[in-house]
């Protein structure tokens, strides 16, 4: 057996072309090193050798030279000493010789093209571990949406929860509505914008997705199952959404106008677009301006009839503005202002959902009838919702060794929602007469922020570790309207509290560790500490109750630590196998609380609400993922339970409950995507799961309502390039039948399946390109799930999906 060399120095010299690393070595041959890429790294392994350093046991220098960040010589355990080098940007390149009995790496770096550094292209993501980290080494599920595809997918709709439901395992298939919330595997998610928390703390619907518009967006990062990397929220998953970054130019421009028609183009039909997007690029500085207008016409159905359920913006108008200014301060350092802003707005009501459909043995569907509402001295006939996020990012990626990230940011959200139509009040409380509506007003400001630090441990170990805090303060009281004759109401002034002002505070400590146990073999995990109080002011409960109820504010706190641990292996260099347990934290929203509260005889926050077991949820998941050339596909089932769950329901009596008992999911995932040739691609998913609680916690569990739990969902698509610059997308999406509530009679009604077609085109036309979208390509008359449950319970909520719809825009680039 030949004797071990011994590297007793190594000289780390600056080139021309970049560096030399000098391996000095006792008498004896230099074993031929093996070379590879791992990530930003080369690595060279030298076989048969051990290192015999002077004092230390490893040798180790940062920043050597331009494009390189570090340089690690270091003994393998199996035997063997190892040259790592790390780029900047890119894996450096490296010509291996011997001189005068030493080893010698002529190291020369490669600087990041535009094509090498899109994230796109690499499938790198940030959200599941909150650092940069390529797809194939996340022990998770987790869907990628670029903005190509958003583009694409927006050309048939831009409510970003439907997009979703298009392209994302775990979520429920597109609902045409503007107030669902979006689930993952039937579990709550949390939102974020650039890492700013979205999701509101009330009950009044607020829908993260509608505060941001597509064409503000750069990509979508959705990781499925709890995340203990996260805070509050994060029990279902966790979707995070990346404003648009600067072009690497000097200044970029690009326009789009569109018109659509929501009903096959008949009147009040037809909606329009117009976004304009500019970025650059003048070091030190960047920037991005976008702003976008939609308008909405009135949707109608594959039969051709209006569609109403009071919820959807008709005949409305979102506008959205979003602006990113950045300064790089020499090397290493970034600071970034940002702000977003978004109105949600609909004129007066023209229509109003038919309640005598109930009545009527014959009707299938919501039907609209015209209605005239007015109001004095208020305009409670329109709705509408804006959101403003500002966030002050900075980033210092060489501090003491680390990189830190420090986010400051404010959110505010301001809805104003019109009062029921045909529903009236009889409550004590004061203007009282003819009949009575409650005008929904809300306001929910959020301020905080997040520390994150990366520190690389060693050359295969690194540590990720910071704080989160929240401060999520909500009010929504209820402006009381009285009918003075006929369909006109007059503000009495008097402003009930349907909710009291309360405060959802949060504080996180986190860490999470990443090690490379071998070249094929990484290990990954973390622990967090969450602390979650409420707190609310003492108010009085004057609506849904015969007589008024004094309740007693104060403060609840509740705490937990937990975790997750996850592996992924490399069976080969394009397929991999993952594992991970992982855990999420949280307590139900704070306005679910005091909604319930109303209806259990609520005196006193601090004795009454029980909530001081947070909810925990255990998540198991087990995976397969291929990245070839041509072909990606990934297969992943999952379980999670939680002893008590935070879910919101309604009892027989129709009043609101915290339902806290134990719950369970558990399914399977598939997605495919093959590019058979320069023209041709094709692909889909499907997604399967199930959701059981017990109620009476006897160990018997009943299936979820198909609110929560979406029936088996199917999509598939085919995308051809036609010709030179004319390419063509056909998709499809089944949604399965569901009848297991039903039977259990938790459902009123079973659900049925369905399947729609759309098609998107794209044509390069002179200086851009034109965009043809028809979603429901076939005209269908079709149910979503969701309607088909509201319905079961009343008809004037069972509403169909749009029928053919119709856009046509043009873009271009400049």
């Amino acid at each position: 057996e030949a004797s071990q060399v011994q590297i007793t120095g190594v000289r780390v010299e600056p080139t021309e072309t970049g560096l030399s690393i000098v391996l000095e070595t006792a008498e004896g041959d230099v074993p031929t090193p093996a070379t590879q890429t791992v990530g930003n790294a080369l690595t060279a392994d030298i076989p048969n050798a051990v290192l015999a350093l002077p004092g230390d046991e490893m040798f180790e220098q940062f920043g050597p030279a331009e494009g390189i960040a570090l340089v690690i010589v270091t003994e393998l355990l199996d035997g063997g000493v190892r040259v790592s080098i790390t780029g900047t940007d890119a894996p450096p390149q490296a010509e291996v010789s011997t001189e005068a009995g030493n080893l010698v790496l002529s190291v020369m770096p490669v600087v990041a093209t535009a094509a090498d550094g899109d994230d796109d292209a690499i499938q790198v993501v940030v959200t599941a571990t909150r650092t940069e980290e390529e797809i194939q080494d996340v022990p998770r599920s987790v869907t990628v949406i670029t903005r190509e595809e958003i583009e694409e997918l927006s050309q048939l709709n831009t409510n970003l929860l439907d997009i979703l439901g298009q392209t994302v395992p775990g979520f429920g298939p597109p609902t045409f509505r503007n107030t669902e919330r979006g689930r993952i595997r039937g579990r709550e998610t949390q939102i974020l914008i650039d890492g700013v928390p979205i999701t509101g703390n009330t009950i009044s619907n607020v829908n993260g997705f509608r505060s941001i518009a597509p064409s503000a967006i750069e990509r979508i990062e959705v990781v499925r199952g709890p995340s203990a990397v996260f805070g509050q929220g994060a029990r279902g998953g966790v979707i995070n959404i990346i404003t648009r970054r600067p072009s690497e130019d000097e200044a970029t421009a690009t326009v789009e106008a569109r018109v659509s028609s929501r009903g096959d183009f008949a009147e009040d039909s037809f909606g329009n677009y117009f976004g304009v997007n500019v970025s650059g690029n003048e070091a030190p500085v960047d920037y991005v301006f976008n702003f976008s207008t939609e308008g909405f016409g009135f949707p109608f159905d594959g039969e051709g009839d209006r569609i109403i359920s009071g919820e959807p913006i008709e005949d409305g108008r979102n506008i959205n503005v979003l602006g990113k200014l950045g300064v790089n301060i020499g090397e290493n350092q970034r600071l970034q202002f940002s702000v977003n802003h978004n109105d949600d707005s609909s004129d007066e009501r023209e229509f109003a959902s038919d309640p005598s459909v109930d009545d009527d043995p014959d009707a299938d569907k919501a039907r609209a009838i015209p209605f005239d509402f007015e109001c004095i001295d208020i305009d409670c006939a329109t709705y509408s919702r804006t959101y403003t996020t500002l966030s002050l990012n900075y980033n210092h990626d060489d501090i003491f060794g680390s990189q830190l990230r420090l986010q400051g940011f404010y959110r505010d959200t301001d809805i104003s929602l019109g009062p029921p139509l045909f529903d009236e009040f009889t409550g004590d409380f004061p203007g009282s007469s003819l009949g009575s509506f409650l005008f929904l007003i809300g306001e929910t400001e959020v301020f905080g922020g997040r520390l994150e630090i990366e520190t690389p441990i060693s050359e295969t170990f690194n540590l990720f570790w910071g704080a989160d805090y929240n401060n999520d303060k909500a009010v929504q009281p209820r402006l009381v309207l009285e009918e003075e004759s006929d369909g006109v109401f007059r503000d009495t002034g008097d402003v009930v509290d349907v909710l009291p002002s309360y405060t959802v505070e949060s504080l996180g400590l986190f860490a999470q560790g990443q090690w490379d146990i071998t070249p094929r073999w990484l290990l990954s995990g973390g622990v967090r500490y969450e602390n979650i109080g409420l707190s609310a002011d003492d108010y009085s409960i004057r609506v849904f109750v015969p007589e008024p109820i004094d309740v007693e504010g104060g403060s609840v706190d509740v705490d937990d630590v937990v975790f997750n641990i996850g592996t992924v292996y490399d069976l080969t260099d394009e397929l991999s196998v993952f594992a991970s347990f992982s855990q999420g934290f949280g307590i139900p929203e704070g306005g679910d609380i005091l909604f319930a509260g109303i209806f259990s005889g609520l005196r006193s926050l601090e004795d009454d609400v029980e909530i001081s077991a947070p909810q925990v949820v255990n998540n198991y998941e087990l995976g397969v993922r291929g990245q070839w050339q041509d072909v990606q596909f990934s297969l992943a089932g999952f379980f999670n339970q939680s002893d008590l769950g935070t879910s919101f329901t309604f009892n027989d009596d129709g009043f609101g409950a915290v339902v806290r008992t134990p719950e369970r999911f558990y399914g399977v995932e598939a997605t495919v995507d093959w590019q058979s040739s320069d023209t041709w691609q094709l692909g889909g998913l499907i997604s399967w799961f199930e959701g059981e609680s017990d109620l009476d916690e006897d160990g018997d569990f009943e299936p979820f309502s198909s609110r929560i739990v979406s029936p088996l969902k199917i999509t598939a698509y085919v995308e051809n390039e036609t010709l030179p610059g004319w390419r063509n997308r056909l998709q499809a999406l089944y949604s399965g039948s569901r009848d297991r509530a039903f039977d259990a009679e938790v459902d009123p009604v079973a659900i049925d399946s369905y399947f729609v077609l759309d098609y998107i085109s794209s044509i390069d036309l002179g200086p851009g390109s034109l965009q043809i979208g028809i979603q429901n390509l076939l005209d269908t008359q079709y149910f979503p799930p969701i309607s088909q449950f509201l319905g079961g319970r009343s008809i004037s909520s069972r509403t169909p999906a749009p029928g053919r719809t119709v856009s046509i825009g043009y873009r271009v680039t400049f």
